[in-house]
């Protein structure tokens, strides 16, 4: 292996490691005149912050409030409307990765390997439940059911109310993978997961037999480096069809009964999709935003502007699609164009603590501060 090699290839595994002093200082933005006032319509203090990256943590907008879980265990409920407190439940637990709601309760997963149920009106935990591993994203709830991925390739189907284990599924894994997994799937009595050798598997929700397996990441190459296929993307499903992107792979529209490919699209990707009515947002390995037709997967518009600026998961927000850079700006991006047409700093100087998510007319973001902000135009 050459000294050059060498050095690309210890770059790349910190990087993805997510060692931020390997990653180099982002470029100053160039000027822009804003056609759209983005401003800051509340930002509420909260106790802690978020997990190593962005693309953890979440916040579920429903029922007029916000719903979410700190680093430091801390469950909350805002209002939507103004960022006021309507509910904080605090537990003495390290979480890994975002909430799930279902009715009264919120579900998040820890480093420790455990599975948490927090009911919000009674303010405790209801149950635990300790699994083969960490949990890198969120869990999944469909009848009753919780499905869940460790970071170790299991999947596991729980009951919602007690926590006991239904049936689990593994895949086995490369030796070097990037650090996360997608979150799982219920949908048309199927669970979907996405894996970190690139696959997606479908399996039956009563008794966990796998129907069908799609390679969505091709694992290619001479070296171990060169071989990662991770699909640790958010997943999407909408009329009978399930939406992913892997690393060093495809984005693929791919049918939930059949799991034949719709369509497919050679983008590479570590981040997940957005869907909205028949729009597919997309952003690259390299930071460009890319708008498709979520039918048939043609491409209606790319923008490149944002290069080598580590966007995270894209958003739908009104008019727009919405992405946000590590150096905490978020931009907005016109619909029929892919013209960025604002772009403001949610918090400070700091990439986000949360994916984003959009409501009516605000944009939700957990800012690395312990700050929860909602922009508007």
């Amino acid at each position: 292996m050459s000294k050059s090699f060498f050095v690309v290839l210890l770059f790349a595994v910190l990087s993805i490691q997510g060692c931020s002093n390997a990653r180099p200082p982002l470029a100053d933005l160039p000027s822009l005149d804003d056609k759209v006032n983005l401003k800051t319509s509340w930002r509420t203090g909260v106790d802690g912050n978020f997990g190593e990256t962005s693309e953890r943590f979440n916040l579920v907008a429903e029922n007029d409030s916000l719903f979410f879980v700190t680093d430091e265990g801390n469950v909350y409920e805002l209002e939507q409307e103004d960022g006021d407190r309507k509910n904080l439940v605090p537990t003495a637990y390290k979480p890994s990765a975002g909430v799930t709601r279902q009715g009264d309760v919120l579900y998040f997963g820890t480093y420790d390997a455990q599975l948490v149920a927090v009911s919000l009106s009674s303010k405790s935990v209801l149950w635990e439940k300790t699994l083969s591993s960490e949990m890198l994203s969120e869990v999944s709830y469909a009848a009753g059911k919780i499905a869940v991925q460790t970071a170790d390739g299991w999947l596991s189907l729980l009951d919602a109310e007690t926590g006991d284990t239904l049936w689990r599924a593994k895949e086995d894994l490369p030796s070097l993978t990037v650090r996360g997994t997608s979150a799982p799937v219920i949908s048309e009595g199927k669970v979907m997961a996405g894996f970190a050798n690139g696959k997606l598997n479908a399996y039956s929700l009563q008794e966990g037999k796998l129907l069908w397996s799609y390679e969505i990441g091709k694992a290619e190459g001479r070296y171990e480096i060169e071989r990662l296929s991770d699909l640790d993307g958010r997943l999407v499903v909408r009329d009978g069809v399930v939406y992913a992107v892997a690393y060093n792979g495809t984005v693929a529209a791919i049918s939930i009964n059949t799991g034949r490919t719709v369509w497919q699209r050679s983008i590479s990707s570590s981040v997940g999709v957005a869907l909205q009515g028949e729009l597919l947002a997309v952003v690259d390995m390299e930071s460009n935003v890319i708008l498709l037709n979520a039918k048939n997967g043609t491409e209606i518009w790319q923008n490149v502007t944002l290069v080598e600026r580590d966007l995270i998961s894209p958003e739908f927000f009104r008019d727009y699609v919405a992405v946000m850079d590590r150096g905490g700006y978020v931009h907005l991006l016109d619909l029929t164009t892919g013209e960025v047409v604002a772009q403001k700093r949610a918090d400070n100087n700091d990439p986000s603590g949360s994916r984003m998510v959009a409501s009516g007319k605000k944009l939700f973001i957990l800012t690395p501060d312990s700050n929860v902000t909602a922009l508007s135009y």
